[in-house]
């Protein structure tokens, strides 16, 4: 097996990819497994997904791996934020903290 890409993804699409191949063929015990735990802490949904993105993509300082990050955790307040970024190589202003944190609750389930 090659790798050809290497793309950050959310839960959120790893979910939607896991059902695809699903439909595909039969999964392997793994991806059952796989399949299992993201139904359980997906916290948007698909037909969600590329508006948040979108809404996200507006920040500039937001890279695909940070979108993919929040969008995974879905923090609900500024505090999440700070401790998702603590350890990234980036410094997000309050305003953008305040900014991705009602973004997030506007799509939460």
């Amino acid at each position: 097996m090659n790798i050809i890409t290497e793309d950050d993804v959310s839960i959120t699409e790893s979910k939607n990819i896991i059902d695809e191949r699903k439909k595909e063929r039969d999964l392997v015990y793994e991806q059952k497994i796989c399949h299992d735990y993201l139904e359980k802490v997906a916290k948007i949904s698909y037909a969600n997904l590329e508006s948040i993105t979108e809404e996200l993509s507006k920040i500039a300082i937001l890279k695909p791996r940070y979108i993919a990050l929040i969008i995974s955790m879905m923090p609900d307040t500024e505090e999440e934020v700070d401790v998702l970024f603590s350890k990234e190589r980036t410094n997000l202003k309050k305003e953008e903290v305040s900014q991705i944190v009602e973004i997030v609750n506007k799509y939460k389930k």
